[in-house]
């Protein structure tokens, strides 16, 4: 029995331990497969990262070329695409077609768009255009025809472990990102729109242009022109310099040194070329000069063009001096003034309407009541002609005559003055809004505003200087004195309207703010009826100048043109010796060129609040 029981026992001892292997083999396939998943899903959570971050980029790149659309964008905005078919693995924007911009920065990436394949790492990048996205409100349609862009990144990433369980040697992993155009309410600095142009900004002289107080940056040139968007010279190509400290010579092309809302220095942000500063550009400490810098959209897009007032061609009175706020003392002997034949010891004094022929201001004083004037010439005599302005080089498709047309025309010794709101309150507005249009079909469809290089001088008259403490709102802030206007001023003087809110005013917190003095017709796109301002005897224009093409067959604000048709209207600003040239206010044109051979001072408000329309990725 001993025997036995033994034997058993034995038997007992001879399997045991083969569970355990079994178990510990389990277990290392177990913990095997375990590692294995981890990480084939560690490089899946890595590729859906990566292709977010693509989805992102993507997706900006592409809405911020349906807010600024350039040549390059390769795409039309609301046509939805993907970049299998449009050129992807080219991220050159210059390739010949270029690829659509969200096709490239998903490239630059890591995704190149090229289509999925099955069993094979490969991708897909698609682009569409939604009419809506949960929870957002989008613009007016009126300015945002396509206000959201979508793009959806799929990833085919190639799994090592999991086939081994799934059969599947391929996971595909997606990210998608929405982008949109939003509203917001910020300050603006002077911005120049044109996004394509060589030299939209220029200073084609020696001018040295001042810009004291307004919000952090000071200037915005929208153009991507890689080129040079921004030049201090005509020649070809741009001239760069660096970063200069303050106070800033007299020769400096650009003195940012009491810009800003401290007065310490502003910045100059540039969207394409040069991405070095121009050459004579100053800043102080709280400055700087960017490229690229991200463009601003036209602040005034939803402001509609004025209805034509009812009362047409109003009539032009005589005022003598003194009245109404007349500063002539002696008049212009022989100078028509409307349907009378010049006022003796006085002003000829205008009243708010529509007209069908050019204000013409020559040897003689004028004064202005509040109001909106209407500028609508069916003609353009030759009292109303001048040598043209000169927009930007390399900024417009064919060279401008020698003969241009003016709705608004000071020439030689002609004076502008507003009257005294007080004694002809007009509208009530306190200020003037000049809307200048013209014929809009025949050989001289448009006009625009001139001051000549003589305009501004007394010709032998005495006139009163400008208090220049009636520039500012009453109960608004008055010029910063680091802005130097003197406390009275010779020549001519515009004043634009206060009236808060509306459409013509921006709004500022802490009390009225001076609004739209000159608003050029959308549709002007004529190279022979832009706008031309010369210091002359002296120019102080308080309030904001809107020079801007676009949309030639809409009064409205709404989206652009290609730049090809659009963008095309231009201001030239020019200080001279004989006068110092003041700007209260901002300026939004087209292209801008500054000329002539003596300082421009502008002073930029940092509290005026206007809606622009901003790119955003939403999620």
């Amino acid at each position: 029995m001993r025997q036995k029981r033994n034997a058993v026992k034995r038997k007992r001892y001879g399997t045991e331990g083969q569970v355990s292997i079994f178990v510990v083999l389990a277990l290392a396939i177990f913990l095997l497969g375990f590692v294995g998943f981890a990480v084939d899903m560690t490089n899946l959570w890595f590729h859906r990262q990566m292709a977010q971050g693509a989805a992102d980029a993507a997706c900006q790149a592409g809405i911020m070329n349906v807010l600024v659309p350039t040549a390059t964008q390769g795409f039309t905005p609301g046509v939805a695409f993907d970049c299998m078919t449009t050129a992807p693995n080219d991220p050159n924007p210059a390739a010949n077609p270029p690829a659509p911009s969200p096709c490239r920065y998903a490239t630059l990436n890591g995704y190149n768009g090229a289509g999925l394949i099955s069993g094979t790492e490969s991708n897909q990048v698609a682009v569409s255009f939604p009419p809506s996205v949960p929870g957002y409100t989008p613009p007016p349609g009126s300015i945002a025809t396509w206000p959201f862009l979508r793009v959806d990144v799929v990833d085919r990433v190639r799994l090592y472990f999991a086939p081994l369980i799934t059969r599947q040697n391929t996971s595909d992993v997606r990210a998608f990102a929405e982008c949109g155009l939003q509203l917001a309410k910020a300050p603006i600095p002077i911005i120049i729109l044109n996004p394509s142009c060589e030299h939209a900004l220029q200073n084609s002289g020696s001018a040295k242009v001042t810009i004291v107080g307004g919000p952090n940056k000071s200037i915005q040139v929208n153009s991507y022109n890689q080129t040079c968007a921004a030049g201090m010279t005509n020649s070809p190509g741009c001239p760069v310099g660096s970063v200069g400290g303050c106070p800033a010579p007299s020769n400096a092309a650009i003195d940012l040194c009491q810009g800003g809302p401290t007065f310490t220095g502003s910045t100059m942000g540039v969207f394409g070329a040069p991405g070095q500063p121009v050459s004579g550009f100053y800043t102080g400490p709280t400055g700087t000069y960017q490229s690229p810098s991200s463009p601003i959209w036209d602040p005034y897009a939803l402001t509609p063009a004025p209805t034509p007032p009812v009362i047409v061609d109003p009539p032009i009175t005589i005022a003598r001096y003194g009245e109404f706020g007349c500063p002539d003392q002696t008049g212009a002997n022989g100078t028509p003034c409307g349907s009378f034949q010049g006022p003796l010891g006085g002003c000829c004094h205008y009243h708010p309407g529509r007209y069908t022929q050019p204000i013409v201001v020559e040897n003689h004083t004028a004064i202005f009541e509040p109001g909106i004037y209407y500028i609508e010439p069916t003609s353009y005599p030759n009292e109303a002609k001048a040598n043209c302005g000169r927009p930007g080089t390399g900024c417009v498709s064919g060279p401008v005559g020698n003969t241009c047309y003016y709705d608004f025309f000071v020439a030689q010794n002609g004076v502008v003055r507003p009257s005294d709101p007080n004694l002809a309150p007009g509208d009530g507005s306190l200020g003037t809004m000049f809307y200048l249009t013209g014929p809009r079909t025949g050989p001289q469809p448009y006009g625009s505003s001139f001051f000549g290089a003589n305009a501004g001088k007394y010709g032998g008259r005495t006139v009163d200087q400008y208090n220049t403490s009636l520039v500012t709102c009453p109960g608004g802030t008055p010029p910063p004195p680091q802005l130097n206007i003197p406390a009275a001023v010779d020549g001519n003087v515009l004043v634009g309207p206060c009236t808060m809110g509306g459409n013509y005013y921006p709004y500022d917190p802490l009390g009225p703010v001076r609004g739209l003095l000159f608003f050029q017709d959308r549709r002007n796109d004529y190279m022979n009826g832009q706008a031309s301002m010369q210091g002359g005897g002296g120019l102080v224009l308080s309030g904001n100048l809107y020079f801007h093409n676009c949309r030639p067959d809409n009064d409205s604000g709404a989206a652009c043109a290609d730049p090809l048709t659009g963008y095309n209207a231009f201001l030239q600003l020019q200080g001279t010796p004989s006068g110092g040239t003041f700007v209260l206010g901002n300026i939004t044109a087209d292209q801008m060129n500054l000329a002539g051979n003596s300082p421009i001072s502008m002073q930029l408000n940092p509290n005026a609040i206007y809606y622009i329309l901003k790119a955003t990725l939403i999620r």
